[in-house]
C-alpha cells in the first residue's frame, strides 16, 4: 500500500502540473488572440484547437499506451506541453495568430495523454481503492489553481519584458521540465510482454461499445461537465475584462478560485461515490451548474461571475469524477484501453464544439443566453440519467449496465 500511496501522490503532482499549464493557457489565451485579432469571436479559437486536439488525439493515446506503455505516453505528451510554450512564445514576438492556435494544438495533445492519469490511479491502486484514487489525483487541480496565477505573473515580470504574456508562456515550458522528472519517479506496474502477445481478445465494435447502457450515462455525464464548463469559462475573460470593464487581474482571479473549485471537492468526491454512488453525485454536480447559471444570469458584478464559476467547478468536478467511477463498468479488462480511448474522444470532442462556439455565441448571443444553453444541455443529461435508471434496474446485471 506504500507504493500505492506514493503512486497516487506522483500522480496527483503530475495532474498539479499539468493543469497549472492548462490554466495558464485557458486564462492568457483568449486575451493575447484578441489583441492580435482584435475579434472576440477568433478571440477563443486557440483554447478551441486545445480542445479539438485532445479530442483527436484521445484514442490515439490510449492504444499508443496500450502498445507502448503508460510512461511513454507521459513523456511524449509532456514534451508537447513545452513544444507548445516554446511556440506560444514564438508567436508572440512574430504577432503570429495561426502560429499561436498550433501552439495551443500542441498543448492539447499533452492533455490528450494526460487525461490517463486518472485511469492510471486505478491500475496502480486495490479496486477498492479506485474512487478514492481518481478522486486524490484529480486533487491535484487544486494546487494548480492556488499557483498558476502567481506562477504566471512571476513569470510575466521576470522574462522577456517588455513584449506583452512572452514570459507568461515561459512558464508553461518550465513545467513541461518538471512533469518529466514526476513521470520518471512514478513506479507502474511490470508490463506483462508475453501475455500481450499471446491475448487474442479483438476489440469490440464502435456500435456495441455506443449502445452500452454505463458508456452512454458515464460518457454523457462528462461530456456535459466538460462542455459546460469550458463554454463558460472560456468565455469569462472576455466578459469580464472586454465586455464589463474589469481588470485582467479580476479576470485571473476567477479563473483562478474556478479552478479551485474545480478540483478542491476531490478531497471528499471519492468518498461520496464510494457511499451513495455515481448517479447521486452526478445528479448533485448537476444541480451546482444550475445553480451558477441563476448566479450569472443575475447580474454582471465581480460577485455573480466569482460565485457562477465557483459554483460551475464545483460541479463539473462531482460530474466528472462521478463519470470516470462509472465508465469503469463499461467495460471488461482486455476492453479497457479502446473503451477509455473511445469516452475521451466522446467527451473532449464536445467539449472542443463548445470551446469554438463561445467566443461567438457571446459576440453574437450574449452572456445570459450562454447560461440559458447550459441549462438546456442539463435537462437534456436529466432524460438520460432517467432512462439508464430504468435500464439498470431491469433484467440481469453484467458489466455493460452494472450499477455503482
Amino acid at each position: 500500500m506504500e507504493n500505492v500511496k506514493r503512486n497516487i501522490f506522483l500522480l496527483s503532482m503530475t495532474q498539479f502540473i499539468t493543469l497549472a499549464s492548462v490554466v495558464t493557457l485557458i486564462t492568457y489565451s483568449s486575451l493575447v488572440a484578441k489583441m492580435m485579432t482584435g475579434s472576440t469571436t477568433l478571440a477563443t479559437i486557440p483554447s478551441a484547437t486545445a480542445f479539438i486536439a485532445t479530442a483527436a488525439f484521445a484514442f490515439p493515446a490510449s492504444i499508443f499506451m496500450k502498445k507502448f506503455g503508460r510512461k511513454r505516453g507521459f513523456y511524449f505528451g509532456a514534451f508537447c506541453g513545452g513544444l507548445a510554450g516554446l511556440l506560444a512564445v514564438v508567436s508572440i514576438y512574430l504577432q503570429n495568430y495561426y502560429l499561436l492556435c498550433f501552439a495551443t494544438f500542441c498543448h492539447g495533445t499533452y492533455q490528450a495523454f494526460a487525461n490517463y492519469y486518472r485511469f492510471t490511479a486505478m491500475e496502480v491502486s486495490p479496486k477498492s481503492f479506485h474512487k478514492q484514487a481518481v478522486s486524490y489525483v484529480i486533487l491535484g487541480g487544486v494546487l494548480a489553481g492556488l499557483c498558476a496565477p502567481m506562477l504566471a505573473q512571476f513569470f510575466e515580470a521576470n522574462y522577456f519584458e517588455p513584449v506583452l504574456y512572452a514570459g507568461t508562456y515561459c512558464l508553461i515550458i518550465a513545467l513541461s521540465l518538471v512533469a518529466h522528472f514526476l513521470i520518471f519517479m512514478i513506479k507502474l506496474p511490470t508490463r506483462d510482454k508475453n501475455s500481450e502477445t499471446q491475448d487474442t481478445h479483438e476489440n469490440p465494435k464502435v456500435m456495441d461499445v455506443l449502445k452500452r447502457p454505463a458508456f452512454i450515462c458515464a460518457s454523457l455525464s462528462a461530456a456535459c461537465a466538460y462542455l459546460s464548463m469550458s463554454f463558460i469559462m472560456t468565455a469569462t475573460p472576455l466578459e469580464v475584462v472586454e465586455v464589463c470593464g474589469f481588470l485582467i487581474e479580476d479576470a485571473a482571479g476567477v479563473i483562478q478560485w474556478h479552478s479551485m473549485s474545480m478540483f478542491a471537492p476531490a478531497i471528499i468526491t471519492g468518498t461520496l461515490i464510494a457511499r451513495f454512488g455515481s448517479i447521486k453525485i452526478i445528479l448533485s454536480g448537476m444541480v451546482l451548474m444550475l445553480a451558477s447559471t441563476l448566479v450569472a444570469k443575475s447580474g454582471i458584478e465581480l460577485f455573480n461571475f466569482y460565485a457562477g464559476l465557483i459554483l460551475i467547478g464545483m460541479g463539473w468536478n462531482f460530474m466528472f469524477t462521478a463519470g470516470t467511477t462509472l465508465l469503469e463498468h463499461a467495460y471488461n479488462e482486455n476492453e479497457k484501453a479502446y473503451v477509455q480511448g473511445l469516452n475521451d474522444l466522446v467527451v473532449f470532442s464536445l467539449a472542443a464544439i463548445a470551446t469554438l462556439a463561445s467566443g461567438f455565441m457571446l459576440e453574437n448571443v450574449g452572456w445570459n443566453a450562454m447560461n440559458n444553453i447550459v441549462i438546456g444541455c442539463l435537462m437534456a443529461l436529466v432524460t438520460v440519467i432517467i432512462w439508464f435508471v430504468k435500464v439498470r434496474g431491469s433484467g440481469p446485471k453484467d458489466r455493460t449496465d452494472a450499477v455503482v
